[in-house]
């Protein structure tokens, strides 16, 4: 199967390993703005930690995906 197709499959949620990625991605964000406030080190770099942290279950997806694959 090729990493398009996988990728389709994720986003249209054949799997739950993304959306709870995400969702955990979110909440860690969530907590860290409020811990930081509106002038804080979140201000500035927060939507870069979002983006590495939605990557990372995206990746964490994609190898778990792959990996049923391979099998």
């Amino acid at each position: 199967m090729s990493t398009l197709a996988q990728l389709r499959k994720l986003v249209f949620g054949e799997t739950w390993t993304l959306p709870i990625g995400v969702g955990v991605a979110l909440g860690v964000a969530g907590i860290c703005r409020a811990v930081a406030g509106d002038e804080g080190w979140w201000k500035h770099a927060g939507g870069f930690i979002l983006l590495g942290m939605v990557a990372l279950a995206l990746t964490a997806s994609l190898a778990g995906a792959l990996r049923a694959v391979r099998k």
